[in-house]
């Protein structure tokens, strides 16, 4: 495009539009001319002259001042203060240029009288500014939608005055309840700030409010929860607003999302805990296994922020261990090397552990889900113990100073084969002696892991139901995935050598209350809306998880939410490479009833024990040496 093409398209875009402000501008002027203000008063017309010159100033200088600040530039339909402030600047400079015009003339050719421009600028900046603004005040369509009440910790969250100023189609804030008392009977453009969040319960009634968003500055607390649950009894909808540090990770602004299970949880967040094991990692090779897992993913993330000189992630999952990797590279700049391996595969496990030669070991590889492991032992124990067995052991071979093992609290009562193979994996870490510092970390049901039934509840409720209980009286510890995976690394720094640890897993949460919560955030009805339904226990499963085992007790660590579990060492050494190997015998035969009271016997308070080779005693019988055994 020629320059002339490009000069004619800016006139035809911006002309109009300019042509209406030098309009609005010379106006003004004259109005204050004609009204005698600012100097000797004018008895006759003026000149066609000296108006096609008071025209000239105009354009000059408001082209001037407008370039100057770009207003040409800006996007009015979305203006802000910013851009009223380029306005009023723009205006003030123009008047400045026409004074100064003006004055410099002979007293006979003056365009204006003195004074004229200096005080037109406020009316024409109020003209002007009311021309420019118009857009945006137009582009403010009625919300006619739902009422939503707003919940935040400040009104002047910059996510409330976006839910206010930009009503979606479904949902128009009608009023605001803030955590900060200085605020109320305060109004956020024209909505108002109508309470406290401690009668949260009367202003919700008080406001008829269809819905409620949470405007977060932060993860939800604990603290949180207790309004949660006021919303959730009044049978509304519930609507996160993530703070403005996640708007760019979410792809937008303040988008409403709905609660999640995270949010019922309601566990401290402990990001802080996580810097403090920066020096464990700083400068180090660290390797995790399981890493496009749920568990250890986050692992990594979190990892990958500690600044290691390299990050190894291992998963035989190509398609998870891919979009992992390529997370972190994205985020962090740090070395991000991916292994494509087994960890039932011995040799090519240790000639990477050979090759990467890792400092820390984050052992997260597991079989997971408790009815499929009861139907498939031989996979249970190949992955879950072999697997285990070959990891620690190629790590032990490869200079690992540090390994840590991922481990739950179904290993307590060893009733399922997911829980004796867990417990068997923990019995490995017990009392081993050697150069390589080992210790495991138990916790339960993480929410939204691929083990947890919170996604599969999501599901249902979308799916418009029934959603699925097992029992009506089944419990479960919970906790969040970046919760458990930041303690489980803040154990860097309060382990010892040859532990099992468990972490503060709070009260039990029952799964039908869960799974009620959930549905009425979505504001429906249990059981109405959505019907849920018992189906009875599956294999493996229990109503109730324990924490410690009849065998086991617990003492504090240097951490509140980190306890040390006092458990007994069932094997000796030759003991538990004995059970591994016949373990790993009877998977690979498919012997699978010899192999499930195999795995449970080594997972109970008796184990069993290598059998001795029989010992062959030689006698002297009649000048000859005779075997007898």
């Amino acid at each position: 495009m020629s320059w002339l093409a490009r000069r004619a398209r800016a006139f035809l875009r911006y002309g109009p539009g300019f042509a209406i402000e030098v309009a609005i501008f010379w106006v003004m002027l004259e109005a204050f001319q004609q009204l005698n203000y600012g100097g000797r008063i004018i008895t006759g017309p003026q000149s066609r002259r000296i108006l096609l010159l008071s025209v000239i100033f105009v354009v000059l200088a408001l082209g001037a001042a407008e370039a100057r600040f770009g207003l040409y530039r800006r996007i009015w339909k979305v203006a802000g203060i910013h851009d009223a402030i380029a306005t009023g600047f723009a205006v003030i400079e123009a008047s400045l240029l026409i004074t100064l015009a003006n004055w410099a003339l002979p007293g006979d050719y003056r365009v204006f009288r003195l004074a004229v421009p200096l005080l037109a600028a406020p009316a024409a900046l109020m003209g002007i500014g009311i021309f420019r603004l118009l857009p945006r005040l137009l582009s403010r369509s009625r919300a006619e939608g739902s009422r939503l009440l707003i919940v935040a910790s400040s009104a002047s969250h910059p996510a409330v005055k976006e839910l206010v100023q930009s009503p979606g189609p479904e949902w128009q804030a009608v009023a605001i309840v803030s955590l900060d008392p200085r605020q109320q009977n305060h109004t956020v453009l024209g909505v108002p700030v109508i309470g406290h969040s401690d009668n949260l319960a009367h202003l919700l009634k008080a406001s008829e409010a269809a819905g409620v968003a949470f405007v977060l500055d932060r993860d939800s607390e604990p603290r949180d929860k207790e309004m949660f649950n006021v919303s959730l009894q009044a049978g509304l909808p519930l609507f996160i607003v993530p703070g403005a540090d996640h708007w760019f990770r979410r792809h937008g602004g303040a988008r409403l999302r709905q609660l999640s299970a995270d949010d019922l949880v309601g566990r401290t967040h402990r990001e802080l805990e996580v810097e403090q094991a920066r020096e464990q990692v700083a400068g180090k090779t660290v390797l995790v296994t399981g890493a496009a897992g749920s568990i250890g993913s986050e692992l990594s993330r979190l990892l990958s922020g500690l600044a290691p000189q390299r990050l190894v992630l291992l998963d035989n999952n190509e398609s998870g261990l891919f979009d992992i990797a390529e997370e972190l590279r994205m985020r962090m700049s740090i070395e991000v090397r991916e292994a494509l391996i087994s960890i039932t595969d011995r040799e090519p496990l240790l000639q990477l552990m050979a090759e990467e030669r890792p400092d820390v070991v984050f052992h997260a590889a597991a079989y997971k889900h408790v009815p499929m492991l009861e139907a498939y032992p031989a996979q249970a124990v190949l992955t879950n113990v072999i697997g285990t067995y070959n990891t620690i052991r190629c790590a032990e071979a490869a200079g690992v100073k540090t390994f840590v093992l991922i481990s739950t609290d179904k290993a307590v009562a060893r009733y399922s084969v997911m829980g004796c193979t867990k417990r068997l994996c923990e019995q490995m870490i017990l009392g081993r002696e050697g150069s390589m510092d080992c210790w495991a970390v138990r916790f339960g049901n993480v929410v939204g892991s691929r083990g947890s039934v919170v996604p599969l509840f999501e599901r249902q409720i979308e799916m418009g139901g029934p959603v699925t209980i097992t029992h009506q009286e089944m419990t479960r510890y919970m906790m969040t995935i970046r919760e458990a995976v930041s303690l489980v690394i803040k154990t860097l720094n309060v382990a010892k050598p040859g532990h099992v640890y468990m972490l503060d897993m709070g009260e039990p949460m029952k799964i039908v209350s869960l799974a009620e919560a959930l549905v009425r955030a979505r504001g429906l009805r249990p059981g109405e809306d959505i019907e849920i339904v018992y189906t009875g226990l599956r294999p493996g499963e229990r109503l109730h998880e324990e924490l410690l085992g009849p065998d086991e007790g617990s003492r504090p660590t240097d951490h509140p939410a980190i306890m040390e579990v006092v458990s007994p060492n069932t094997f000796s050494p030759e003991d538990l490479d004995w059970t591994v190997t016949r373990l790993e015998e009877l998977a690979t035969e498919g012997r699978t009833d010899d192999l499930v009271r195999a795995l449970k016997t080594a997972a109970s308070d008796h184990p069993p024990r290598r059998p001795e080779e029989p010992r062959i005693e030689r006698r002297r019988e009649g000048g000859r040496i005779a075997d007898v055994p």
